[in-house]
C-alpha cells in the first residue's frame, strides 16, 4: 500500500493559527477577569454597596468629557456634573433629567472666549448654580441651563475669589462650602494648619449663599478630598481619590467635629479629625451634593481619558448613599 504524505501547513498559516489562539486566550482571559473583578467589587466595596443606589446615567464620558462635579435639584428632577474636557476644548455642565434619563450641555465661556477651567465641583440653590474652579467660584442660571438648547454656550463673568483651590463646593441653600484637593506632588497648596501635631494642607470656608465675601468658618481637612457635603443633623462627608487607588467616603458626626477655638481667615477654626465612619468604596469618586436623606456622587473611571471604569457596570451612573444609615 503506497504511503500517502501528509501535507504541511504554511507557516504562515502556522503563525495565523498560534496568533488567534494566543489572541483568543487573552481574550478569554480578560473576560474572565473582568467577571471576576465584577463580582469580586461586591465583596471589596460591601459597605458601599449596600448603601448604593443608581440615580441616572452619567452622560458625556463617551465624548472626551471628564465629570467632576456633583449637584441635584431641590426637587430631584435634575443631576448635574461639571467638568473639563480632555481635548482641550470648551469645559461643560451636563444637566440629566431623572425621570427620563435623558441629557444635554453647555459650554462654559469666559468674555466670550474658549474656557477650559477644570470645574470640579458644582452647587445648585434656587435659580442659582456654582461652579468653582482656578480660586474663585462662577455663578450662572439654573434656569438659563435648564432652557439652554444642547451645546450653548454660557457666558461665567469674572467670579468671586477665595482663599483655596476651589476645587468642590456644596451648598445647603443657606451655606455654602468651597474647599481644595492636596495629594503632596502635583496639587499642591498655599494652606497649612497644625493641630495636635498632625498637619493638613487643605481647608473648606463656609459662606452664606448669599454673601461670598466673608468667611464665616474654617475647617482644615485631609489630603486627596475630592467632595465635601453637610446633612441636616450636621453630619459632614468627605470623598476622597487619587488614581486607581480604592476612593474613601469619611463620615463625621456633628459631635465629632473639632473645635480649635482659634480662628483661620478671622473665622473660626475647626478640624475633621477622627471620621466615625470610614467607607472603602471603587476608584475616583468625585464632588458630592446631599438631598432627602442622601449623599450623591459620580465617578470619573469611565470617561475615555481613563477607559478602564469602562469595564466595570455601573460605573457610568451618578449614584445616591444612604451613608446616615450606617452609623
Amino acid at each position: 500500500m503506497e504511503k500517502v504524505e501528509k501535507k504541511k501547513m504554511p507557516w504562515w498559516k502556522k503563525t495565523l493559527v498560534i496568533l488567534g489562539s494566543t489572541i483568543g486566550g487573552l481574550i478569554a482571559f480578560l473576560l474572565v477577569f473582568i467577571l471576576v473583578l465584577n463580582v469580586g467589587k461586591f465583596g471589596i466595596y460591601h459597605s458601599y454597596y449596600s448603601i448604593r443606589e443608581l440615580v441616572c446615567t452619567n452622560y458625556g464620558i463617551n465624548e472626551n468629557y471628564c465629570s467632576q462635579g456633583t449637584a441635584i435639584t431641590n426637587d430631584g428632577k435634575y443631576v448635574l456634573t461639571s467638568g473639563y474636557m480632555s481635548d482641550k476644548s470648551n469645559s461643560r455642565v451636563y444637566l440629566t433629567d431623572v425621570e427620563t434619563d435623558t441629557t444635554k450641555y453647555v459650554k462654559f465661556v469666559k468674555d466670550g472666549k474658549l474656557n477650559k477651567y477644570h470645574f470640579g465641583g458644582i452647587a445648585v440653590s434656587n435659580d442659582n448654580g456654582f461652579v468653582v474652579s482656578n480660586d474663585s467660584i462662577f455663578t450662572v442660571s439654573l434656569t438659563d441651563i435648564i432652557n439652554a438648547e444642547n451645546g450653548s454656550e454660557i457666558e461665567l463673568g469674572k467670579g468671586a475669589p477665595v482663599h483655596n483651590q476651589a476645587s468642590f463646593v456644596f451648598t445647603d441653600d443657606e451655606y455654602l462650602y468651597v474647599g481644595e484637593f492636596y495629594n503632596g506632588n502635583e496639587y499642591k497648596t498655599d494652606n497649612s494648619i497644625t493641630y495636635n501635631g498632625k498637619t493638613y494642607n487643605a481647608i473648606v470656608e463656609k459662606y452664606f449663599v448669599d454673601d461670598l465675601t466673608n468667611v464665616l468658618a474654617v475647617y482644615a481637612i485631609r489630603d486627596k478630598v475630592q467632595g465635601f457635603a453637610v446633612s441636616p443633623s450636621g453630619g459632614m462627608l468627605l470623598s476622597t481619590s487619587w488614581g486607581l487607588d480604592s476612593s474613601h467616603l469619611y463620615y463625621y458626626k456633628s459631635s465629632t467635629i473639632v473645635d480649635t477655638n482659634e480662628t483661620y481667615l478671622d473665622a473660626p477654626l475647626y478640624v475633621l479629625e477622627e471620621p466615625t465612619l470610614d467607607i472603602k468604596a471603587p476608584a475616583m469618586t468625585e464632588d458630592l451634593d446631599y438631598l432627602d436623606g442622601k449623599f450623591y456622587t459620580n465617578f470619573e473611571t469611565a470617561c475615555n481619558k481613563y477607559i478602564f471604569g469602562k469595564f466595570f457596570i455601573s460605573s457610568n451612573k451618578i449614584v445616591a448613599l444612604d451613608v446616615e444609615s450606617l452609623h
